[in-house]
């Protein structure tokens, strides 16, 4: 079975997940490895109701499809790499299930969650791992080869740019949302990197960075713009290159 072909049954998957969890209304323009046993730092409890539908409309700064094709260029192939083994937090050369729940343990840790906030963390982190490709042999696991070779065909499908682009951004975004208030804050945005294992100090810089009209908070369009212009862009002076720490060699 081709990595094309596996990549697109995952693109079917980020349907059937986002149906009836996050829908999503797009607007279209007419225009064109960090240290694993650090000390754990409890910012504040977190207590709110969970969340059940999110109805979430994106205006995209830049249209996805004005992109671009990838050509799978060194520097993208870093930039892959680099969230490949943010994502494999056990560090075994893998990406599975178990990993995405580890990130979601230790997002509830940093923010001191109770326990219907930490499994809602969980859950969502589940349904992420179920709509990416898996790997053509053991559909447990993905390699990091597997992980950087299978993105450029998904991202470079129109289907994707148009339709479901808009639907794996806002689940990533309501991952990093905890409070579910619309918005990212500092702290929400320091739990995402501690969960992934990234320096926490190293957040700060791409806050700052995605929060454009620095009001101290990351909106969802904010947030989109800071996606498409890390995963579907090549230049390696792009200011969001950042977007998961500093890029692996």
């Amino acid at each position: 079975m081709s990595k094309v072909f596996q990549a697109s049954r995952g693109l079917l998957k980020i349907a059937q997940t986002c149906h009836g969890l996050t829908r999503v209304l797009p607007v279209r323009k007419t225009v064109g490895k960090g240290v694993r046993n650090e000390p754990v730092a409890k910012i504040y409890h977190l207590r709110l109701p969970v969340r059940t539908l999110t109805i979430q409309t994106i205006q995209f700064k830049k249209d996805p499809m004005e992109y671009p094709l990838l050509t799978g260029a060194h520097h993208w192939r870093r930039k892959m790499r680099t969230t490949f083994r943010c994502l494999d937090a056990n560090s075994d050369g893998y990406i599975t299930k178990d990993d995405y729940a580890i990130t979601a343990r230790r997002c509830a840790q940093f923010l001191d969650l109770n326990d219907e906030r930490a499994q809602h963390i969980l859950n969502q982190r589940i349904a992420m791992w179920e709509i990416i490709p898996k790997g053509t042999e053991d559909p447990s696991k993905v390699s990091e080869e597997e992980y950087i070779n299978s993105a450029p065909p998904v991202f470079n499908r129109n289907s994707f740019r148009q339709d479901f682009l808009p639907m794996v951004i806002s689940m990533d975004f309501d991952a990093m949302d905890i409070d579910g208030d619309g918005l990212i804050s500092n702290e929400e945005h320091k739990a995402f990197f501690y969960g992934l294992h990234i320096p926490v100090d190293e957040s700060k810089k791409i806050f700052d960075v995605m929060d454009t009209n620095k009001d101290g908070l990351i909106s969802i369009d904010e947030f989109a713009h800071a996606w498409t212009e890390f995963f579907l862009t090549e230049d390696p002076n792009n200011i969001y290159d950042v977007l998961f720490g500093k890029l692996a060699d």
